[in-house]
């Protein structure tokens, strides 16, 4: 299952959601800021599970 992508700055939100989220089984990646969600973006593989892009909903 792809994961849920978190982007915020404040540590104590990320921290609430990856929780909210774990607790439904659901896989998260927290990212601080916009840029770092932009990398990730342009690191992901096809068909890489380690690199899997963001759920689309």
């Amino acid at each position: 299952m792809k994961p849920i992508w978190i982007v915020d700055d404040d540590p104590s939100i990320r921290f609430v959601l990856e929780k909210a989220l774990a607790r439904e089984n659901l896989p998260t990646r927290s990212f601080m800021t916009p840029r770092e969600v932009l990398e990730a973006l342009a690191q992901i593989t096809v068909g890489d599970p380690a690199r899997q892009g963001p759920r689309s909903w």
